[in-house]
């Protein structure tokens, strides 16, 4: 469901409340990290959308 809601919508606060309606079980857990100096993190993410 959350990648669902994530797809669907650009508002955070709407993928936030339909997070909010997911049962603990229907969740699946995906996350990228990129750590590193701002400026090189920057130049490689810049330019991506926070929720595709």
């Amino acid at each position: 469901m959350p990648a669902a809601a994530a797809q669907s919508t650009r508002v955070y606060s709407d993928f936030i409340a339909a997070v909010g309606k997911t049962q603990p079980e229907d969740m699946d857990y995906c996350a990228v990290s990129i750590v590193g100096p701002r400026n090189r993190v920057d130049k490689i993410v810049g330019k991506l959308p926070l929720m595709p």
